[in-house]
């Protein structure tokens, strides 16, 4: 009986079949792997982001006791401000430090502005201890300001970003004093041209990513402009 035979063996055709199936395996492989690491990209995204927007605390005795304090000459940009207790600033520019992991700069003290030094005209006869007693009669020194949310902002240019993190605040007596303000300057004769009472909002900056701090200012804006996590008061 003949023996059966079957086609040449051809090895060639044989390696160039074992090497398809590896490459199809290997493209499989790293279909798999780029699969994996975007959904492990969108979970630490949406963490990141989860986290970002948790709550600041912040406890309640330490929005009491404000003082205004003059601060004309100096090279914060502020002529006079509304400053809170230390442990106010303090507490949150760690809050933010521990999310953020940024080499980041504290402002000291903390304080809200309430006149910048460009806005009022050197040879004003309104001084800065005129203005300290328009905002004790508008009862800056008594408020009690109420946070409204952690802000954010940045800027980025060639070569460097900068950024800067601040709470935006509700104070309605702060709108009182800016309108005083304006008055006095207009009865006193001299130049309101460089003051405009709703270009300054009630902001407390917390940290940036640089020290020059008044080149932030004025962080004017809507009342949730910037914002992107809430102040919980405890």
């Amino acid at each position: 009986m003949a023996a059966l035979k079957g086609p040449p063996y051809d090895r060639t055709k044989s390696l160039n079949r074992l090497g398809r199936c590896a490459t199809r395996r290997t493209a499989i492989k790293v279909v798999v792997a780029l699969v994996a690491l975007g959904v492990l990209g969108v979970l630490f995204v949406r963490s990141a982001r989860s986290v970002r927007g948790e709550p600041y605390e912040v406890a309640r005795a330490h929005l009491a006791r404000w003082t205004l304090a003059i601060d004309a000459g100096s090279a914060s940009g502020i002529v006079l401000a509304l400053r809170p207790q230390p442990e106010l600033g303090a507490t949150l520019f760690k809050q933010v430090f521990a999310r953020t992991g940024e080499s980041l700069n504290a402002p000291v003290p903390h304080a809200v502005p309430l006149v910048l030094q460009n806005e009022v005209d050197p040879a004003s006869t309104v001084t800065p201890e005129t203005l300290l007693s328009l905002a004790r009669a508008s009862g800056l020194e008594s408020a009690i300001p109420e946070p409204r949310c952690m802000a954010e902002r940045r800027v980025s240019q060639p070569g460097s970003t900068r950024q800067v993190y601040f709470v935006r605040f509700a104070v309605p007596a702060f709108d009182e004093f800016r309108q005083r303000v304006f008055e006095r300057l207009r009865d006193s004769g001299g130049s309101t041209a460089r003051f405009d009472p709703a270009a300054l909002s009630p902001i407390l900056i917390v940290a940036a990513t640089d020290s020059a701090f008044s080149r932030w200012l004025p962080l004017e804006g809507g009342a949730d402009e910037d914002c992107f996590a809430p102040i919980a008061v405890r």
